[in-house]
């Protein structure tokens, strides 16, 4: 998938580069993440954060290439007779994005986002009642250390003189089995702000 984004975002480059340059806009981004286990019984969602750093490409008039660099709180949360046991699966994650945006003569610009993303695991826990510990001393094995998803969702962009406010959602799909004794995948809802400059 990052070989064949790449490939289509030199294809646009090269067909666009004498009509528009490549320049980049910055921006911060931060949300909500809703985020489960796929395969997983009685299992439902747990709600965390997800913010970082984007870099938008612009490569065409309409196409583009946004990387992010995030701060993504995921994992799940099992309902109990007692206390609800979570499972903190925290990654720094980086999307590589193909972007278009729509064609609108307003300031207001609906777009798409669709490609590849890897996740480098910070940080695994399981807690419940107030106390937490380690997958490994939990379960007696911790989450892989890189997760491979995709990466699809749509979103409205707001000018603001030289400046884009955004809000838009996002769905994460992992490729890749969380533990390697389970079939489980990360799955992730998010609704994330931007501010671009």
């Amino acid at each position: 998938m990052i070989a064949s984004a790449l490939l289509l975002t030199a294809g646009v480059s090269t067909a666009s580069a004498q009509a528009v340059g490549p320049h980049a806009q910055w921006g911060v981004l931060a949300g909500a993440n809703f985020a489960k286990l796929s395969d997983a019984d009685g299992v439902d969602t747990r709600t965390g954060v997800v913010v970082g750093l984007s870099a938008d490409f612009n490569l065409a008039s309409h196409f583009g290439v946004e990387i992010d660099g995030l701060y993504s709180q995921q994992g799940a949360k099992e309902n109990g007779d007692g206390d609800d046991l979570t499972l903190h699966l925290d990654y720094v994650a980086v999307p590589v994005l193909l972007r278009y945006n729509f064609p609108t003569h307003s300031t207001v610009r609906p777009f798409i986002v669709l490609g590849p993303q890897v996740g480098f695991r910070v940080k695994c826990e399981a807690s419940a009642g107030g106390e937490s510990a380690s997958c490994e001393d939990f379960a007696g094995e911790n989450a892989k250390s890189v997760d491979f998803s995709g990466t699809a969702g749509a979103g409205l962009g707001f000018k603001v003189g030289k400046e884009e406010l955004s809000l838009q959602a996002r769905y994460n799909m992992g490729f890749t089995k969380v533990f390697e004794d389970s079939d489980s995948k990360n799955r992730v809802f998010s609704v994330i702000a931007g501010f671009s400059f």
